[in-house]
């Protein structure tokens, strides 16, 4: 006798199968990967799915059957569930969490969508009722039987449908819809590979040569290199060779940006898109497909990774630097770009990086395992914007508004009045970034977080960044009970709001994750900027890559500064990276263009580099600094946070863990390669009132170190009033 081993979906379990009885209808069906309903205790009937089978089981075991077939077509494969085991182990988490994250349940609860037909198969209307004969003459008046909707009709005519067809006058089909959402480029037409340029040519025979390397591949290209170009070259050799490919975007609106440019080269029957924006029946559908081999090139954001695509020949990450790709709530804390590393290996297949400013450890890497692939001039040899620096302390206080000042109001002007674009970059949405009383100094913190709340205009609200929650403004002081509360910082609401005021005939428009509510609103948006019905764009990071607008000539930061100061070994690398690829979408196309940057502190290294445009330089400083303090590459991060409605149980459970992680560390003798840092308050101390207190962990034995390190974690029991997030590689310590 056959059994079914099953993963019941409950977590706390861990990789635990157990063992079912296939009923004799089932039989036949059943196969590795499907989702099936089963009974398993108390819990009564839950969703499991099928891992394998076995012909025995211990004696004296009472073996429970299968209730159900959640969905016959299979959504994964064995391979598939060892790729999500070892995700599983690397972040230290269980594996329910990581397989409800690769497969959401919703996959399973939405069904294929089916499509009813009516066919007209006989005209003798003898022996019919008065109604059977109104809704035969209904058909035939139709016309085209075959696209009458049986489900739209009222349930008394359905059932009189049911009764014809039961009486051989017609036949009702069913048909599976696909939901495809791709429809929105329905209408884009197929064109030809550009040319390559001569570097774009060596670079891509150079990537060609190293296909078989082991190691990721970097592609450090200037913006507007034409990285893209090359790309496309490498997915038609993968697909005429036979194999597939999966290529990821750090945001929604890059991705889509980047399916539309696929779908216009490779065709929309062979691309899907996945990302968190799509619906689940399109989720679903584009699911089925990946697994049953009917696409080619699958284009999304880091949940991407998880997808099933199969037969993989390329993965490439685009704007590979991007903190975007690393989850950070909720568990698993999954890097996109480390799995994609992993699920390379598994199909033998490259892994390509690409970006203008890539990750230092990304660099570091490349450029050890001789993988490193450079273009430094723009396509065409178009030249370079250098950005200009306003210095505010000079120009603040002529300034419009104290924010904007007069050297950029007169390039904004003279641009648009030239018929060009312009892009503003403000890295903060909401209107105004904190309330204090000028009274007695206080600032409105969110009542659960230890952070500012956000002023935001459109709904007359503040707002708090980590839990969403929304507050009316206080007419007085909740400190002192004074009313001289004041709005101060700058968001983008507000530089939207000041443009539109210095330019009223001028056409403004902003975008960032305030307008995502909506269904492809940001497509939508960024059609209309690419069809210049939008002459100016102010938005936060979302739009300091992927846009290639050549009718952009000038691009203002509104606040260089803003990132350079936060405390995180990364801020100096986040901010060169935000404000080069930000002047990189100046002067993409045959006009020169100009970049701004207005600042307090035009000094600061990265700064400069920045200014320069001078990646190398800012690399050379930045990884000796790296070095130093045994931050990555030179370790491996590992962070601990330990929160807790109360305070003092919160510290008490750090510092007790820190203690005990110490003594083992001692007594293994890898004091030298791991070093604890902490506990300390977290530099945001509470979210969602919980206080939180963090150890830090630098790994210099990386893979032995892992091991060690989620082998302690593994062993660890807390009391019920504390949790514990476990974040390998940190995108940030915040």
């Amino acid at each position: 006798m056959r059994y079914a081993l099953v993963l019941v979906n409950i977590k706390q379990l861990g990789v635990k199968t157990f063992s079912y009885n296939i009923p004799p209808e089932m039989d036949e069906k059943i196969q590795i990967g499907q989702p099936v309903l089963v009974p398993f205790g108390r819990q009564g009937l839950v969703n499991a799915f099928v891992v394998g089978f076995t012909e025995y089981v211990p004696d004296g075991i009472k073996i429970k059957k299968i209730n159900k077939i959640l969905d016959e077509t299979p959504l994964f494969s064995i391979k598939y569930l060892k790729l999500l085991e070892w995700v599983a182990n690397y972040y230290c988490t269980d594996f329910v969490t990581v397989l409800n994250a690769a497969i959401p349940m919703k996959l399973i609860e939405k069904n294929a969508k089916t499509e009813y037909s009516v066919e007209l198969i006989n005209n003798n209307y003898s022996g019919l009722t008065k109604r059977q004969c109104e809704i035969i003459e209904q058909l035939k008046s139709d016309g085209k039987c075959s696209l009458i909707d049986f489900e739209s009709r009222a349930k008394t005519t359905r059932a009189t449908m049911k009764k014809l067809e039961e009486m051989g006058y017609i036949k009702i089909a069913t048909e599976y819809v696909y939901r495809n959402p791709l429809t929105i480029f329905k209408d884009v037409p197929i064109e030809p590979l550009f040319e390559l340029s001569e570097e774009q040519e060596k670079v891509y025979h150079g990537i060609k040569s190293k296909l078989r390397s082991p190691h990721p591949l970097l592609l450090h290209g200037v913006t507007a290199s034409g990285k893209t170009e090359v790309y496309f070259k490498l997915i038609k050799d993968v697909i005429e060779s036979g194999k597939n490919v999966l290529f990821l975007a750090p945001e929604i609106a890059l991705a889509s940006q980047l399916t539309k440019r696929l779908a216009r080269k490779f065709g929309i029957r062979d691309v899907a898109i996945w990302h968190s924006s799509i619906s689940d029946g399109e989720k679903y559908d584009v699911w089925q497909r990946l697994y049953k081999n009917e696409i080619k090139i699958l284009a999304g954001a880091r949940s991407a990774v998880f997808a099933p695509l199969q037969n993989i020949g390329l993965i490439i990450i685009d704007e590979e630097h991007e903190s975007a790709y690393k989850q950070t709530n909720p568990a698993p804390r999954y890097d996109a770009r480390v799995i994609a590393h992993r699920l390379a290996q598994f199909h033998q297949a490259p892994l390509l990086l690409g970006s203008a400013t890539p990750d230092i450890s990304s660099y570091y890497y490349a450029l050890n395992n001789n993988n490193l692939f450079t273009m430094l001039k723009r396509y065409n040899n178009a030249q370079l914007a250098k950005p200009e620096v306003i210095n505010m302390q000079e120009y603040g206080k002529a300034s419009y508004r104290g924010i904007i000042s007069k050297p950029l109001q007169n390039e904004i002007s003279e641009a648009v009045e030239s018929g060009k674009q312009v892009i503003l970059l403000m890295n903060r949405r909401g209107y105004s970034t904190y309330t204090q009383c000028k009274s007695c100094g206080s600032v409105i913190e969110c009542p659960d977080c230890s952070i500012p709340m956000v002023w935001h205009s459109d709904g007359k609200k503040l707002k708090c960044h980590y839990c969403n929650k929304e507050l009316a403004m206080p007419d007085f002081c909740p400190i002192c009970g004074s009313d001289a509360l004041s709005n101060s910082g700058s968001g983008t609401q507000k530089i939207e709001l000041y443009i539109k005021e210095l330019f009223p005939q001028y056409r403004v428009a902003r975008i960032d994750s305030d307008i995502l509510t909506k269904k492809n609103a940001h497509i939508e948006l960024l059609n209309q900027f690419q069809k210049k019905e939008i002459d100016i764009l102010v938005g936060t990071q979302m739009i300091a890559k992927g846009l290639d607008n050549p009718n952009v000539t000038l691009v203002g930061v509104i606040s260089a500064d803003t990132g350079f100061s936060v405390p995180d070994f990364r801020a100096s690398e986040r901010g060169f990276q935000l404000l080069t690829q930000v002047a990189g979408r100046a002067g993409r196309g045959e006009y020169k263009g100009k970049v701004l940057f207005q600042t307090y502190n035009p000094d600061y290294y990265a700064f400069q580099s920045a200014k320069s445009q001078n990646y190398e330089k800012f690399y050379e400083t930045e990884i000796k600094a790296r070095q130093e303090f045994d931050y990555p590459p030179f370790s491996k991060i590992a962070r601990i946070i330990l929160s807790s409605l109360n305070n003092y149980r919160a510290e008490k459970s750090a510092m007790e863990i820190a203690l005990r992680l110490n003594t083992m560390i001692d007594k293994f003798g890898f004091g030298e390669h791991l070093e604890i840092l902490g506990p300390s308050p977290c530099i945001i101390s509470k979210i969602n009132g919980y206080y939180r207190f963090q150890i830090l962990i630098k790994n210099k034995l990386f893979q032995k170190g892992h091991d060690f390190i989620s082998k302690f974690l593994n062993g660890i029991t807390l009391p019920k009033d504390i949790k514990m997030a476990i974040d390998i590689d940190p995108s940030d310590i915040l």
